[in-house]
């Protein structure tokens, strides 16, 4: 038995004590438990207790104070809160940035926000000033130094400086990625440039975003295949449902025969699976018969077909259960953090959410655990046998 299962187990142990002799303790406090609600963006997470969010650091400690309403993830060194109705912006230290005013906001993306002031959309900076004036019905993010806005119920593109790119003339679009925005005008899906020129015809029934230089299109047969930015169809559109290439792999169906194909449309893994996660940092979750385990892109066992749930490689780790209990795989497939939580989720900035005991916290790599203030255990009962 390693040292850090060991620690484990007496920390499970231990616990259990604790719980048990604290029962009177706990029933005297208000039991009011902060429930965890993102992992760590930033150095931060956000977190709820008394129905009011705010944020812990990666030392459990309170940054910004649980005092509002509703939050966003930080995003670019600040984060969308609402108070009394209204968002505005803080830091990662709880200062207010830009002044609660406006009914609805997105995250920043390329220093700009898209805000709702007066039943209107339009973009701030990160002083809060506006570059582009409340005017539109609805607005996407910033992508590649462009943005979709909504005018007279049609899309259209518009730059920093608000200069119509692509006229409003779109029924459905997405954020400029690659080069290219997948748009769709009556029900009829193609691409456009940056240029606002639309390169690739509106003649499918569905499509993706480019992804690693190929896009999934969806034909009049009802299959899917892969095009080029020429509109080339270098993967041929004979499947039931695909996945964007990820990490030069992608996974298709045929019926329910599901494939891992390379970007010529070439098999290369002979699968035996009943589902295939796309990859993620060279592995891929497959299930069979409800169980779940971890193959690498030759198609080799990292680990055996036998967890109840996966979720993908983040930081070099997945996140693992079994039998209502979760911990965590390494590359290896080795349990380097073994089955003892009541719920995990996956690393983000070298640290993963956990729970064990109705006590929410997190976990770092090498096994220490952060439990937020303000809960019925301390911090050093909950930690201590991690020192043996």
């Amino acid at each position: 038995m390693n040292n850090f299962f060991q620690n484990n187990l007496q920390k499970s142990l231990f616990l259990g004590f604790v719980l048990l002799t604290s029962q009177t303790f706990a029933q005297d406090s208000a039991m009011k438990f902060t429930s965890i609600m993102s992992d760590f963006q930033s150095g931060v997470a956000r977190i709820e207790k008394d129905n009011k969010v705010g944020f812990v650091d990666q030392k459990g400690n309170e940054v910004v104070s649980t005092i509002y309403e509703n939050a966003y993830d930080m995003s670019e060194g600040l984060a969308a809160i609402e108070k009394d109705g209204k968002w505005g912006f803080v830091d990662k230290n709880g200062n207010i940035k830009i002044d609660f005013q406006f009914e609805e906001v997105q995250n920043f993306s390329q220093s700009m926000a898209a805000v709702k002031f007066e039943g209107k959309w339009g973009f701030i900076d990160k002083k809060g000033e506006f570059k582009i004036k409340s005017q539109y019905e609805d607005a996407l993010s910033f992508s590649e130094g462009l943005v979709f806005v909504k005018h007279f119920g049609k899309w259209g593109v518009v730059d920093i400086k608000n200069k119509v790119i692509a006229e409003p003339k779109f029924d459905k679009a997405e954020s400029f990625v690659e080069g290219y925005a997948c748009v769709a005008i009556a029900g009829k899906y193609g691409f456009i440039d940056k240029k606002g020129t639309v390169v690739i015809p509106m003649k499918y029934k569905s499509a993706k975003s480019f992804v690693e230089g190929l896009a999934a299109v969806k034909t009049e047969n009802n299959k899917w295949g892969f095009i080029d930015n020429l509109d080339v169809m270098t993967i041929d559109a004979k499947y039931d449902e695909v996945d964007n290439f990820t990490e030069g792999i992608a996974v298709a169906r045929i019926r329910n025969k599901r494939e891992i194909i390379d970007k010529t449309g070439k098999p290369i893994i002979d699968t035996k699976y009943d589902f295939i996660e796309s990859s993620s940092e060279g592995m891929l979750v497959v299930c069979n018969k409800n169980k779940f385990g971890i193959i690498d892109k030759t198609g080799k066992e990292i680990t055996e077909v036998k967890y109840d749930n996966i979720l993908s490689f983040s930081e070099g780790y997945a996140r693992i259960s079994m039998n209502g209990k979760y911990g965590f795989v390494d590359k290896t497939g080795a349990e380097i953090i073994p089955l003892i939580y009541d719920e995990a989720f996956n690393f983000s900035e070298g640290m993963a959410r956990i729970s064990i005991f109705n006590k929410n916290g997190f976990i770092s790599k090498k096994g220490r655990e952060i439990f937020i203030q303000n809960q019925p255990y301390s911090k050093g009962e909950l930690t201590k046998v991690d020192k043996n």
